[in-house]
């Protein structure tokens, strides 16, 4: 009977250790197909506009829309668009500055949210912690590579980022634990469902952060439902993707990437 996706990780985590896992876990999806018709969107300086709708989820390389030292913050990565292999940020600091555990890194703008966020989960009983900051491209690969040795490079596509497709690899997402145990969050049933994973889903937005992968919309975001990866756009974009009620992925694409 094949592994569950549980017991695929529990046993990749024995076997190359937890440091090397939290990349985004990817679900086969059906081969491209073409762009449908354009839409309208509202712009609140230039009045409507026309954007292409969101691609349809597909294995591909075609690198990213941007300069991710400039533009981490609307820059669309997936199962289609990647950085380059050399891309590393300008400046990456520890998350000890932002008062949380020392071993992770991301780019400095996170910070101060980052330990207002920390400070706030604290001061409501459901303190968070780090299980993972950034990620190299060779920390991807090699991430993929364990993934195809132990599951094969077909079940390494469903449960795997390839490198140079995770956010992490922006300095700006972060996988969160709770504080209180050393489980990493994908050893739960549903980390979302712990008291740090509901406060993480209702109060990240207000610090900036937004979740990547929501439940149920594998389909648009490429990726299955991770309730621990939050990646750092600001309080602005933050809050509009809140609001929209659109995931993280389309609401990026509509309103940065696909205008034309």
């Amino acid at each position: 009977m094949p592994l569950s996706r549980r017991e695929l990780l529990r046993a990749a985590a024995s076997a190359t250790g937890a440091a090397l896992l939290g990349a985004a876990t990817v679900r086969a999806v059906p081969p491209p197909v073409p762009f449908p018709a354009v839409t309208w969107l509202p712009d609140p300086t230039t009045g409507p506009v026309v954007a292409r709708a969101l691609p349809a989820c597909r294995y591909a390389n075609l690198p990213a829309l941007g300069d991710p030292d400039t533009d981490w913050a609307t820059m669309v990565l997936d199962t289609t668009y990647r950085l380059p292999a050399d891309f590393v940020p300008r400046r990456l600091v520890s998350t000890r500055k932002a008062g949380m555990q020392a071993g992770f890194e991301v780019i400095p703008a996170v910070v101060d949210d980052l330990r207002a966020m920390h400070e706030a989960s604290s001061a409501d009983d459901a303190q968070i912690a780090v299980r993972w900051g950034y990620r190299s491209y060779a920390e991807s690969k090699a991430v993929f590579a364990m993934w195809s040795r132990q599951a094969g490079r077909q079940r390494a596509l469903e449960i795997s980022a390839r490198p140079g497709h995770s956010e992490h690899q922006l300095g700006t997402a972060i996988d969160f634990r709770s504080a209180d145990s050393l489980l990493a969050p994908w050893e739960y049933d549903d980390w979302g469902a712990t008291r740090p994973g509901r406060w993480m889903a209702r109060n990240a937005w207000r610090f900036g952060f937004v979740l990547s992968y929501p439940e149920g919309e594998t389909d648009e975001t490429c990726y299955a439902y991770e309730p621990w990866h939050y990646r750092y756009v600001g309080r602005g974009i933050a809050e509009t993707i809140h609001d929209s009620g659109l995931t993280p992925r389309r609401y990026l694409w509509e309103t940065y990437q696909g205008r034309e």
